[in-house]
């Protein structure tokens, strides 16, 4: 029987028997030739419901079910956020993104590196564990520094900011970034696909740039405008193929460097930049009209075909069996229906950049031959900011005091046992406007009313007021209401007091690791 509340502090290693032991084992692979090769896949505003593996049914994902078939996949694993730059940051460095300047939303194109270049993240425990890093895909996590830009937001709309000094230098070095937090190489996009600049920053230069045309004016917002950057810049259609053409190449190089950590984040399914004819997905013209989702279902077999070159690569490699493959998304898919598709599935409530159960709870399965058991589903509840804690254990390496405060280690549940503190806190926060909600066993209190995403912020309503005669926030019970239809908040006093104070107790302090 499960508790009904967590205790208030929390070790690197789960503190059972069972976490001890499988700790054991992580520690018994201390020759680098014994340590997994790690290729983490992070989706962009990927669905509860986009995969034929959770449901789609006018979607085929063949590569990603089969993560599913030869290792497991999870019903109840969640982002820190329904945004992308927030889940980002937690998933790198173990640590709530709310912690930091960036309360909702994600970041502009001026915006600098949010992640502290002393913190270490996924990359660097890997790297100082002896592996090869580098990431390909999206990266949205800033270039550079500029003291007080998170001071600087004012009232703006989400992904609006703007920065006093000149904000990165697209002509000249682009640094920190990746390769400053625990990136041997990194071949990325600035932003998301629909923001300036339209170009991929190979290391810490835009790649391509031709020096007669330079780029010049930036726009900070959806589909902006951008000035110059002839021979740099990508298109919607292209972006696919040069991802996939530049993991196998990756894959293909780190193979003789292993162990490797490949993080590949492609842009998928987000939005694309608007074309001519108002449409904002577009895929490369072989797939389209593949799926009956429409250009939306048609970008996701753009993805599961880009994870196929991975998992093929892998094979043709013969690294398959020394390589552990995790995919998931960055937060909830959009609320919208494509041609009968609903990309969180029939049953979670909103989507992208609200609080409920569809903005953040998200696909992830994971591989690992000899390791995880082929065909299993799990119910236990993790997070992705868990991963920091979790790779540390996978490879026998001690995280130090500070460092992934908000990380707990899942292997456990990644090898198809129970976790030992089922009921621990995990806190999520609104990207649309930064309310938080926080999850304990079944039990999950959203401190607003409504969705609390981005409709209460467009109506200028940060905070959604609640309607005469309903409570001021919302309590569900989510192993009997996963749909967040029936709001207990009245019924269980007990319950709510107890969960405000843990969040509370969260938010006063970063809750330090014990050795």
């Amino acid at each position: 029987m499960r508790r009904e509340f967590v205790s208030l502090t929390r070790t690197a290693v789960v503190g059972s028997a069972l976490g001890g032991a499988l700790l054991a084992w992580a520690c018994a692979c201390g020759e680098a030739r014994d340590k997994p090769n790690i290729v983490l896949i992070l989706a962009d505003d990927l669905g509860y419901g986009d995969l034929s593996s959770y449901g789609a049914t006018k979607i085929r994902t063949p590569n990603i079910d089969s993560l599913a078939t030869q290792g497991v996949l999870f019903t109840d694993a969640h982002t820190e956020a329904s945004t992308c730059t927030p889940t980002r940051y937690g998933l790198m460095t173990g640590r709530y993104s709310w912690r930091t300047w960036l309360k909702y939303s994600a970041l502009s194109t001026s915006a600098p590196l949010l992640i502290e270049e002393d913190r270490m993240t996924v990359a660097s425990l890997l790297k100082s564990a002896g592996y090869s890093t580098s990431i390909v895909g999206k990266w949205h996590l800033g270039f550079g520094r500029e003291d007080g830009f998170g001071e600087n937001r004012g009232n703006t709309p989400p992904n609006y900011w703007e920065t006093r000094a000149s904000g990165p230098d697209w002509n000249g070095e682009l640094k920190p970034g990746p390769l400053e937090v625990g990136f041997d190489y990194s071949y990325v996009i600035p932003v998301a696909n629909s923001f300036p600049p339209y170009v991929f920053v190979e290391n810490h230069h835009v790649a391509g740039l031709r020096a007669e045309s330079p780029i010049g004016k930036l726009e900070s917002r959806n589909y902006g405008r951008m000035d110059g950057g002839d021979g740099a810049r990508w298109t919607d259609e292209e972006l696919i193929d040069q991802f996939a053409g530049k993991v196998v190449s990756q894959l293909e190089s780190l193979a003789k460097q292993q162990p490797f950590f490949l993080y590949y984040t492609p842009t998928h399914p987000h939005i694309g930049s608007r074309n001519v004819n108002g449409q904002v997905h577009w895929p490369s013209g072989r797939f389209q009209g593949t799926s009956q989702a429409g250009p939306f279902g048609d970008v996701i077999h753009e993805l599961d075909w880009s994870v196929g070159e991975i998992l093929n690569t892998l094979d043709r490699l013969g690294i398959a069996e020394d390589t552990l493959v995790i995919f998931s998304s960055d937060n909830g898919g959009y609320t919208r229906d494509f041609n009968g598709h609903r990309p969180n599935g029939p049953i979670l409530r909103g989507g992208k950049g609200d609080l409920v159960e569809g903005g953040h709870r998200v696909p992830f399965l994971a591989r690992w031959p000899g390791k995880i058991k082929p065909g299993t589903r799990s119910g236990e509840t993790i997070s992705l900011t868990d991963m920091l804690a979790t790779v540390a254990a996978i490879v026998g390496e001690e995280l130090p005091l500070g460092a992934g405060p908000d990380s707990c280690n899942v292997l456990p549940a990644l090898l198809g046992q129970e976790l030992a503190d089922r009921d621990r806190p995990m806190v999520m926060l609104s990207g649309g406007m930064g309310a938080l909600a926080i999850r304990a066993g079944k039990w999950k209190l959203i401190a607003g009313q409504g969705n609390c995403g981005y409709a209460h912020f467009r109506a200028g309503k940060p905070m959604p007021a609640p309607q005469s005669g309903d409570p001021p926030a919302q309590l569900y019970d989510l192993e009997e209401d996963v749909g967040e239809r029936n709001n207990l908040y009245d019924e269980h006093p007990e319950i709510v007091q107890r969960l405000e104070e843990l969040l509370q107790q969260v938010k006063d302090e970063e809750l330090s690791r014990t050795p």
